[in-house]
Formats: structure tokens, C-alpha cells, sequence
């Protein structure tokens, strides 16, 4: 139900979709059994929707006002319809899910004020965001709850799905190895291109020298920490992953002849000279359906569930009546 929610709700928990004021004003704009949404709440959400894309970059049109203003007003309909049919067990949930949410998302800024001022910009407050958390994670618990039979994906389409998909070559996993690498550059970084014979020469001696140390017995990562010249894989002891078609086919072969701590002389890449120490070898295999059958599920039942939900909220809104009363 993740993926449901994702893709329906968690727009509000950023843009403060289909939050209220705290007292409706205006003419009502959708009415319906236990249902009634005001110009006042409408608005509101329409202006946090365009303080959030302006803390994006993005100038909503006057093009587009009333479309969007549509959908707003049908996320606060589907909220409140939703509410309307929690259980107690669905408030305790979504209560427990929103104070889990609304401490990840602030454990993510470095302060409480940078967090502050981040919902601030897009027109909330840390209460008024709580709220809204709590508003999306009921909805979607009851939906959740309420869809749960409609979607279940039977055993027998779960190994469909992998034989078909196993057919296309999903599974496949290619030969991938874990390796420490000493990185000699062959390209002048101030200008990205790659450097005169001379230098060239110069640096082949140099990897020619480290491999000699290395082949000597010399501590690997203290080669990378003294030697290597990429600046990103000599932060981590040199190491990395390299996955079979991934990198230029002479490098590839070299690597993955590698015996586990067996070193290889350098080799020379468009880039630069490789010398590089097998630390892990994962020959290619394809992915069992135990390993996938969870996986799978969670997919088809998300696709379910995009199927679903047009038709279980039409059919929420035709059972309270709801019209919708705003101008074209």
C-alpha cells in the first residue's frame, strides 16, 4: 500500500495539500452526505500548492489555476470521505504512522529551525504539517484497509509474472566483483584532456612502480592512500564495485580473471591506468523466485491498487452524493 501512498498523498505532506482553514468561510464548493468543502479551504490549499512550487522554481500559470484546482478539491473530498469511515483502530494506526513520518523527515535537516523554516516556506507550520500528516496517513490506512481484498495477488500470477518476466532475462544478475583499485589519471584536470606522450610515459612508470609494491607485499590501501588519483574511490580505500558491461572491455577482462587477493598489472584505460586487487567475485546468476516472489507481489499489488482506486472513490463519492460545485 506504500506505492498508493506515495503517488496520492504524499504530494500533501510537501505541499500541504488539502489542509483547511481552522474556521470555513465562503460559498461551499462540494457538498455531499457528511461532506462539505468551502472557497476558504480550497484556497488555502491552492495557495500552498503555488508557495511550494515556488520554493521549487516553478511559476504556476494561471493556465493551469483551475485544473489544479480540481484536483486539490478532490483530494480534500477523498480525504474527508475517508475519515469519514476510520475505525478506531485505523486512527491509532495513522496517528502512530504520522509521529513516525514527521520525525524521519525532521531527522533529515540539521536543526529543528532549518526544518521549521523549510515548512514555512511552503505555507506551513510544524502543527499545521502534523495535522496534515495525520489527515493522509488515516486516509490511506483506511483505503488500505478497505481495498486490501480486491488487490491480493493470487500465487499462481506471482509466478506468471517471474516466468514471464524471467523469459525477458529480469533476473539476470551479471558478473559483478568488489575490488580495491589504485587509479593513475591520464587526463590533465584542469583542462579534461588527456595528457602529452611525455607525461603519459611518466605516468606509466608510476604504475608500473605501484604494482611493483604492491606485488612486493606492500599494505594495498596504504598504495590507494598514497598513490591513487581518484578522489572519490581513495576516500573509501580505493574500494568499489565493477559490473560486468559496465566498463571498458579490456579493464573488465583483466579484473574479472582475478583470483579473491590477487592483484593485476596496470591497465590502461582511456582514463587513466588501473591497478586493481580482487576482494570479492560474484560469478552471473539469475535470481531465484523465492528471492523475488516479495517483490513481485508488492508490484502487482500496487499496480492493483492504481486500478482500484478510481473506482472504489467513485463509488465513495456516488454513495455520499457528493457534487461538486465549483465553476468551470
Amino acid at each position: 500500500m506504500k506505492h498508493w501512498h506515495r503517488k496520492f498523498l504524499a504530494i500533501g505532506m510537501l505541499t500541504g495539500l488539502g489542509l483547511s482553514a481552522a474556521v470555513p468561510t465562503g460559498r461551499v464548493v462540494a457538498t455531499g452526505v457528511g461532506v462539505a468543502v468551502y472557497e476558504s479551504e480550497l484556497d488555502a490549499a491552492y495557495r500552498r500548492y503555488v508557495m511550494a512550487q515556488a520554493t521549487l522554481g516553478v511559476d504556476v500559470s494561471p493556465l493551469v489555476e483551475k485544473a489544479i484546482q480540481k484536483q486539490l478539491l478532490n483530494d480534500l473530498i477523498m480525504q474527508r470521505l475517508l475519515d469519514r469511515r476510520a475505525q478506531a483502530g485505523d486512527r491509532t494506526k495513522a496517528e502512530a504512522d504520522a509521529g513516525k513520518q514527521y520525525n524521519e523527515l525532521k531527522s533529515t535537516f540539521l536543526t529543528d529551525d532549518a526544518f521549521r523554516l523549510h515548512l514555512e516556506s511552503k505555507g506551513m507550520t510544524l502543527a499545521v504539517f502534523r495535522k496534515q500528516l495525520r489527515i493522509e496517513l488515516l486516509a490511506d490506512t483506511v483505503a488500505r484497509r478497505e481495498l486490501q481484498s480486491r488487490v491480493q495477488a493470487k500465487e499462481s500470477d506471482l509466478l506468471k509474472f517471474f516466468n514471464d518476466r524471467n523469459a525477458k532475462g529480469q533476473w539476470n544478475v551479471p558478473e559483478q566483483a568488489k575490488v580495491a583499485e589504485v587509479f593513475i589519471s591520464l587526463v590533465d584536470p584542469s583542462t579534461n584532456l588527456r595528457l602529452n606522450p611525455d607525461a603519459r610515459a611518466s605516468k606509466q612508470a608510476l604504475a608500473a612502480k605501484v604494482f611493483a609494491k604492491a606485488a612486493a607485499g606492500i599494505d594495498f590501501k596504504q598504495l590507494v592512500k598514497q598513490f591513487s588519483e581518484n578522489p572519490l574511490t581513495k576516500q573509501v580505500a580505493g574500494e568499489l564495485v565493477l559490473v560486468a558491461g559496465q566498463v571498458e572491455a579490456k579493464v573488465e577482462k583483466s579484473v574479472l580473471a582475478l583470483k579473491v587477493n590477487q592483484i593485476c598489472p596496470p591497465v590502461e584505460s582511456e582514463q587513466g591506468f588501473h591497478i586493481v586487487k580482487m576482494l570479492e567475485h560474484k560469478p552471473a546468476r539469475k535470481k531465484p523466485y523465492a528471492e523475488v516472489r516479495n517483490d513481485i507481489r508488492e508490484y502487482l499489488q500496487a499496480e492493483a491498487y492504481g486500478k482500484a482506486l478510481p473506482i472504489y472513490f467513485k463509488q465513495l463519492k456516488k454513495e455520499s452524493s457528493v457534487r461538486v460545485l465549483l465553476a468551470d
